[in-house]
This record gives C-alpha cells, structure tokens and sequence, in this order.
C-alpha cells in the first residue's frame, strides 16, 4: 500500500508525500501518474527527493507537461513500475486534514477561478486518493445582478460591446490568415514585437543591432512592430497592420506578454523566443503569481513562447515557471543587454562620459538607491518616500564625502523632490535612461526587490536591501522564492537600520560571492551571438535540444498510457 502523509503549496507546485511502505524496496523504477477515472494518464509527477519509505514528489498545476494548466476532471494517483497493475495511493488521515490541502486560484479580475480539492472515493474498497481539478468562469454575483437590474440600453449597451469584441477577434484571425497565406513569396522574416512600449527594450536593441552587424538582415527581412498599449490608444488599422506584421514572420522576439496571441492562433511553423527584460528578480510575474491581483487566465498570451532565455541553468525555473514552459525550454544564453554592459571599453567610455556629464560625482563615495516601485500597476506606481530620514542620511554624506544617486523604477512618475539644501549631494536620475551604466561608478547599491541586484552583482560591490514592507510584499506580488536567504547583501528592515549599516560598513558581502557563479553560466560578451545560434537560426547545443527531446519524450509517453478505469466509470 501506498499513502499520502502530507501535501504542501510552494506558489502554483503542488508537493505530495507520500509513504511507500512495501513498495520502498523499489523506488527507483516507481513513476507516479495523475489518471483520470477512465484511467488515461493526464501528467506525471516529477520526484523531488526520498527519506526512507517517504517520497516527495512535485506537481506544476499550470503545466501538465505539454504548456497546459492540468485540465478539468477527477483524478488518482498511480504509481506504476511498468509491469503489471498500477497501484493507487490511498488515505486514511482525517477529511478536515485533507480538505485543507485543497487551493483555489482566482484570476482575471476576480472573474474565474481555478480550484483543486482533494477527497477519498467512499465507494472504493480501500479508501482511495482523489484530486479534483476545476476551472470555472463566471460573472461575479454583484455584476450579474448589477446586469440583471439594468434596463434596457444597459443591457443592449453590453451586448454591443461584447458582440464588438469577437467581431474584433475574428477581424484579427481573418487578417492575420489571409496575409499568412502569401507568406510563400516573401523573404523570411524576422519581427520584434513588443505592445508594452513604443521603442525596442534593452534586450531586444541589442540582438537587433547585433543582427546588422553580423550582415542578417541580407538573409532575413528584420521588422519591427511597438506599441506602448498601456498608456495610448491605437486604432484599428495599426492594429490590423501590426497583426499583418505577426502573420508575415518566421520567427518572432518579444519581451513581455503579447495580448494578439489571445486572439490570433500562430502557425505551427512559427517560432517565438521570450526575451524577458528582467533578471530572476523575487517579484512573481505571470503563472508564478497566480491567484494575485493581475495574474494571467489558464490560457492566455502569457504562454505562447517556445523559447526563454536565462542567465544560468540554476535560475531557469524563475524563467519557466511565469511563462508556463518547461523548463528545458529555458536556455540559458545569457542576457543580451549585458554584452555591451561587460565590455570593458564601453565601461571605460561610459564612465568618462559620465564623470563629465555630473562633475559632482567625481572621486565622491557614489550611492545608488534604486527601489522598485509600490502599487499595482503603472497607472497606480509610487514609492513611500516618507520612509527616508533625508537629513539622517545627508549628515552621513558629509561625513563619508558620498552622494546619493535616486534612480527610482519607469512606472514611479516624476522626479525625486529633493529640499534644495541636499542638492549638493543628492541627484535624481530618473531621467537618466541607462541604470546599468550607473552601476560602474556606483560604490553601493541600495535597492529592495529589484531585479537589477544581479547585473549589480557583477561588479562585485556591496548591496543593502531595505525591505520594510518585506511580509505585506510577499503576500501581495508573491516571491518566486525565499527572500531573506536569496539576497546577496544584507536585509534592513527600517531606513536606520540601512544607516547603521552603513556607518559600520556592514554589508555581508560574501553572499555576493557565494551567489554569483550560480546565477551566470556566461559573464561575457556573447550572449547576443548565443541568441542569434541558438535560437533564431535554430542551432541549439546538443546538451540542450538533448534535454529537451528527451523530456518531451516522457511526456508524450506518460500521456499515451492508458490504465485500467475505475469499475464505477
């Protein structure tokens, strides 16, 4: 017999324990399934680690292996060792016990939610593990009665609009069929799309101009398309000439989520690489914050990539885990931005220039504060900066003869308002486009959950991290992992403990060497030219077109298995 001793949420990873008894003798050829009652294999579960009789094994809710939240239905738990009858894990705990590993996910705005229960099947001999898996949608209760009170021109206003909409989806699917249709007499065609912002990110501009310099655009037709949707509107015909864009490329680069892939279904052929500007910052983006304000649906424009890129192997999972990917689909280049970041003369000439833009900074201790900034979105950013003792930390300026540079987050609007007897030593940069040039001649970093820590790490320089909202943050935003042990400098939890630090020059600065050659695979220059190999030409390293074959080969046999169904089915 086999039991479940325990169950566990790690975010959206659903961790069983379960005791093996007899069956501890032969762990290693046990594979554990979720069936369904008709005993088709849905997903397998992934072995975590073993204590004994006892194994963990680990369940990714929103991917069941082939890019998919686990779908709707009733499930067991199998193990199988490849011969004979599968064995069902059973439970003989309390039901209150089990009923609170159960969790709910709710998503777009409150209107659905995604739920798993656990429950025994009473009608079975033995009492038998379930795992009920629904996705529901619906109107809120105060919406839906909102609508029903409504009068008539409410009511029809409401159904103009939703009629708009699928006239507007089934315009874009149109447009984008009958331009892919001719895709035949075209050049192939390479397209950085981006609908967050109106000009090309860090990452992309560099693998763009990389692109020209290496002489593609003579074999390729490079495009383009941006559009900052968050903050203007675009009328139909940009949008019909964007998505005549997406329908003519072969290969399409993007940084961030695309809202055209809701609606328009890219042909197989088509290949789509997640440039994601951000390093493996703490903050949950995408599936990695399911069940937060913001999150994506199950099936949304979050998971149409077939590739990702990341600094390292050891950080992929904080790559695969917001876009819904496997994680062998995650490859681990090296960010494009850093390239010129890294190059030695573009540092020196970066520092000159810099020197002779702000004089002020010259042979100054230079400080960085940088902040990510509060709120839910960019419409609502702020940052508190109440929580700053600006006399406190000017009266150590003069002692260290330092200056402080603010370079708060994009989203935080407007300058950093400094009392005129600071400007001496305090500058606002916000308008200063470049952070990381910041970092060459910053001396210490002052930040909090940003992702810009790990480009800072680099230059192997201390960091504090002033994190006085670290709790309500995490429950919140959500973290991908355990913060106070993840960051490479020392948590302050009040702007005087960030002082006191400070003045004793108490840093913990050997995090950062600990943690820096598990978070860069390639502190180098050629993380562009990996880009354009490896993914854009297709010319992946064996280890990694390897990796991945094989795991799509597990999946795809663990989904073709087919065992006995429940006598009751």
């Amino acid at each position: 017999m086999i039991y479940l001793k325990d169950a566990s949420w790690e975010r959206i990873h659903l961790t069983l324990t379960l005791d093996l008894g007899q069956y501890a003798e032969k762990p290693e050829s046990l594979r554990f399934y979720l069936a369904d009652l008709s005993g088709k294999v849905e997903s397998q579960l992934r072995f975590i680690d073993r204590d004994g009789v006892l194994v963990r094994l680990s369940l990714n809710v929103t991917n069941n292996g082939i890019d998919r939240c686990v779908e709707n239905g009733t499930y067991r738990v199998l193990a199988f060792d490849g011969a004979g009858d599968p064995v069902a894990v059973l439970y003989e705990g309390s039901f209150e016990t089990l009923s609170r590993y159960g969790r709910n996910f709710v998503y777009n705005g409150s209107k659905g939610v995604y739920s798993v229960s656990f429950m025994v099947d009473e009608f079975t001999d033995l009492p038998e593990l379930r795992l009920i898996f629904l996705n529901t949608k619906s109107i809120p209760a105060d919406e839906g009665d909102i609508y029903r009170k409504a009068g008539f021109s409410a009511r029809l206003k409401r159904f103009i609009g939703r009629a708009a909409d699928r006239v507007n989806v089934a315009f874009q699917r149109a447009v984008y069929g009958c331009v892919r249709a001719f895709r035949f007499l075209r050049k192939p065609h390479i397209l950085f799309l981006c609908e967050k912002r109106d000009v090309l990110s860090p990452n992309m501009l560099a693998v763009y101009d990389r692109l020209i310099e290496r002489g593609m655009d003579k074999r390729f037709k490079i495009k383009t398309s941006l559009r900052n949707t968050e903050s203007r509107s675009y009328s139909k015909l940009s949008t019909a000439g964007m998505i005549a864009k997406i329908a003519k490329a072969d290969i399409i680069l993007v940084d961030d989520y695309v809202p055209a892939f809701n609606s328009v279904r890219l042909a197989d052929s088509v290949r789509v690489i997640q440039l994601w500007h951000a390093g493996a910052g703490f903050k949950g983006v995408g599936y990695a914050r399911w069940g937060h304000f913001g999150c994506p649906a199950p099936y949304s424009a979050h998971r149409r990539n077939d590739f990702a890129i990341a600094d390292s192997m050891a950080i992929r999972e904080f790559f695969s885990e917001p876009f819904g990917l496997l994680e062998e689909q995650v490859i681990p280049t090296g960010m494009p931005r850093m390239d010129a970041y890294l190059d030695e003369a573009n540092r020196k000439k970066t520092e000159q220039a810099l020197y002779e833009s702000y004089p002020d900074f010259k042979e100054k201790r230079v400080i960085l504060f940088a902040p990510t900034y509060r709120g839910r979105n960019r419409k609502t950013a702020y940052y508190p900066y109440e929580l700053i003792d600006f006399e406190a930390l000017y009266r150590y300026c003069e002692d260290t003869d330092s200056v402080v540079l603010f370079k708060m987050h994009p989203w935080v609007p407007g300058e950093v308002e400094i009392a005129p007897r600071y400007r001496d030593r305090f500058f606002s940069m916000n308008v200063y486009p470049n952070i990381n040039d910041l970092f060459y001649i910053t001396d210490l970093l002052i930040t909090d959950y940003s992702s810009c820590i790990y480009e800072f790490m680099l230059m192997k320089k201390p960091m504090l991290f002033f994190a006085f909202d670290r709790e309500r943050y995490s429950v919140s935003r959500g973290f991908h992992r355990d913060y106070a042990s993840n960051i490479p400098g020392k948590l302050c939890t009040t702007f005087d403990e960030v002082l006191r630090a400070m003045r004793e020059e108490d840093y913990e600065f050997d995090k950062v060497e600990r943690m820096l050659p598990q978070y860069f695979d390639h502190a180098d220059t050629g993380s562009c030219d990996r880009v354009i190999d490896w993914l854009v030409l297709g010319e992946l390293p064996k280890e990694y077109a390897d990796a991945l074959r094989k795991r799509r080969e597990e999946i795809s046999k663990a989904r073709t298995l087919k065992f006995p169904p429940v006598s009751s089915v």
